[in-house]
């Protein structure tokens, strides 16, 4: 019927323009009236305009709406109604087939959004580029593993760490490889895996990077944890028995002393008074160390930062009285926390005082400085002091359980500090120079 309709007004158009072509001739040659001949002429050319139009209408709206689709512009939008029954179906096949496209690209921006916001929301830095190495996507796991966000090409990260940008380009796809070193002074051990996918004959790398560190000191901490335990036990077993039976002999000897010399009598009582003491001594080294096998879980509670940060600095104060040592608190104007007062307290009582013994009592600076990352959820606390540092030689060992450069040191102090700041699900790095120290608490 559609076809019909097309078909009668094409004819209805060619009669029209045949009948003036006809009157065009009479009016030229037979009976000539230079009038007539003009405005026939003028309507032949309308005749002949419109049935050019009318002919060419459905391509040039087709042509239209797949230069629209072209462009993903679904505004286009044809009406069903207004031009004949000719173009009808047509322009409903237009409507329909605009509207699939428009619900097929907002599925598609959909399912890119929530690919987006899923890999933001990772904890696993993820970062992709493309074979003319500008960035397409990266993730905020990996802004915060070089403390940058606004990364555009990968020339970007060679600036700032040319190690990082190597991995990068030199891993191949389906390897996965280990990166060991600094990352804007943050010492990092990060597990690289690579993909790459094509899309639209284009070639993407996708590169993954997971932040081992914490894992690793945790599985460290469970080691020297279960090593402790054993020696605690062994030890304990041995000496308790010694403790014991050196009493007994000391209090037997003097008891009995008739059958003795006055100086054999003095030598057996300083021979298990030295048993005693020694074995008091070892009793005493176990219970100090059982506090590794032991820090309790945290009890976390809300708290506001500043007081629990002027807290610490009155607990510290006291230890600055008789120096020249100049002291800095930073903090935010308003700030919580989510942690163990008194777990936290300790790390911190503990690394202010190391930077005290580090620094000359004169000379010495030690600050303490609180940073707050709403957007990352995260709280950054350093303690930073202007000694010589600490030692290259010893710089892989301060975490060592038992381990201490102090005559009256126990060991524990930094190992204990970065157990009690994993169990927070937090870090504790450290960076250090001649001209002195500053560690992290990343929480």
């Amino acid at each position: 019927m559609s076809f019909s309709n097309f078909k009668l007004q094409v004819i209805l158009r060619l009669l029209l323009l045949a009948t003036s072509f006809y009157g065009l001739i009479y009016y030229t040659f037979i009976e000539v009236n230079y009038i007539r001949v003009f405005f026939l002429g003028l309507f032949a050319l309308i005749v002949l305009l419109a049935l050019f139009y009318y002919i060419n209408r459905t391509n040039k709206d087709t042509e239209n709406f797949i230069q629209a689709i072209l462009n993903n512009d679904f505004s286009i939008k044809y009406s069903e109604e207004t031009k004949g029954k000719t173009f009808n179906k047509l322009y409903q096949s237009f409507n329909l087939l605009n509207t699939r496209f428009k619900e097929r690209a907002i599925n598609e921006a959909s399912e890119y959004r929530y690919i987006v916001t899923l890999i933001e929301q990772m904890q696993v830095g993820v970062i992709i580029y493309d074979e003319q190495e500008r960035i397409q996507l990266v993730n905020d796991a990996f802004k915060k593993f070089i403390d940058k966000q606004e990364l555009i090409n990968l020339q970007i990260i060679k600036k700032l760490d040319s190690r990082l940008f190597n991995a990068i380009t030199s891993i191949k796809s389906g390897e996965s490889t280990l990166f060991e070193g600094e990352i804007q002074g943050q010492k990092r051990q990060l597990s690289m895996a690579a993909s790459e996918i094509k899309l639209r004959d284009k070639y993407f790398k996708i590169v993954s990077f997971q932040d081992i560190h914490s894992t690793l000191d945790h599985n460290e901490n469970m080691a020297w944890q279960k090593l402790i335990r054993v020696l605690t036990h062994e030890i304990m077993n041995s000496v308790s028995p010694i403790t014991s039976l050196s009493s007994s002999l000391k209090m037997l000897a003097k008891a009995n002393n008739d059958g003795l010399s006055a100086s054999e009598m003095s030598t057996m009582v300083e021979g298990l008074d030295a048993i005693e003491n020694r074995s008091q001594g070892l009793l005493n080294f176990t219970n100090t160390y059982r506090k590794l096998a032991r820090v309790p879980l945290p009890k976390l509670q809300q708290i506001d930062g500043r007081d629990f940060f002027k807290r610490v600095e009155a607990l510290f104060m006291p230890s600055l009285t008789d120096t020249q040592i100049e002291w800095q608190l930073d903090l935010p104007e308003a700030f919580e926390l989510n942690i163990d007062p008194p777990l936290i307290e300790q790390v911190l009582i503990n690394l202010l005082k190391n930077a005290r013994e580090a620094v000359d009592p004169s000379t010495g600076e030690i600050s303490l400085t609180v940073s707050v990352d709403l957007k990352m959820r995260r709280t950054s606390i350093s303690v930073t002091d202007n000694g010589p540092g600490i030692p290259e030689e010893i710089q892989d060992k301060i975490f060592i359980p038992f381990y201490t450069t102090k005559v009256e040191g126990s060991g524990i102090g930094l190992s204990l500090s970065r157990q009690i700041v994993s169990l927070h699900k937090g870090m504790l790095t450290y960076q250090t120079s001649t001209n002195g120290t500053s560690f992290l608490v990343r929480l």
